[in-house]
């Protein structure tokens, strides 16, 4: 006997899944842009009534968002959203750094000859204004977020992408020091050349090196 609600359920347990993530990512950019500052109340039955959803999907998405730090909830209360400390900055510079590196070791060999080049003119975004830390992080994010998608590996994919909220936060206040600023922009240039030649090993070193962490 053919099970016709089967096609049903799963239909609808898309939509859902498609929702939760949809406010995971919206609650989160808010966050992420200041719109939500730290210490900001948030109350799921007004933000489900602001978006014209139920409660459900918004309490899910607070919890994630809960689990990579950027909020707080006190059950029955209110959710609030959390500080960023110099130590989480830190923290989530040396995290970046790493996934980067693996991210570039990953996509390296996959790479074709025009998404080399594509990747190497956001490449070069990176030390273009090094004084700026904002614009170095979304610089930084445009190339990891690149070479992530040509990484081949889901699970690499997975876990920078429940962390990359958390990670623009944190990373858009961290400011390379001028007198790394050398040292980094050469770092980008030997990531270009790295990923031209196909050499892995040099790529997810140089990929540090731009994040400046050896």
């Amino acid at each position: 006997m053919i099970d016709v609600e089967r096609p049903a359920r799963a239909e609808i347990a898309t939509k859902k899944h498609l929702l939760a993530e949809g406010l995971f990512q919206l609650i989160g950019e808010r966050i992420v842009s200041g719109d939500l500052a730290p210490g900001a109340r948030i109350r799921d039955n007004e933000l489900a009534a602001e978006l014209s959803v139920s409660r459900t999907p918004v309490r899910e998405a607070l919890q994630r968002l809960e689990r990579i730090g950027l909020v707080t909830m006190y059950p029955s209360r209110y959710t609030e959203v959390t500080s960023v400390t110099p130590e989480q900055v830190e923290t989530a510079h040396v995290f970046a750094a790493l996934q980067a590196g693996i991210i570039a070791r990953l996509a390296c060999p996959r790479l074709s000859a025009d998404e080399v080049e594509v990747v190497c003119g956001l490449i070069r975004a990176v030390p273009a204004d090094l004084a700026d830390a904002a614009a170095t992080s979304r610089a930084r994010h445009s190339v990891v977020g690149f070479l992530a998608a040509r990484s081949g590996n889901a699970l690499q994919q997975s876990l920078v992408g429940e962390a990359s909220l958390a990670l623009s936060r944190a990373l858009k206040t961290h400011e390379v020091p001028a007198e790394r600023h050398p040292s980094v922009a050469a770092a980008c240039a030997d990531l270009e050349d790295a990923l031209r030649l196909g050499d892995a090993d040099a790529a997810e070193q140089a990929c540090r090196r731009m994040y400046d962490v050896i």
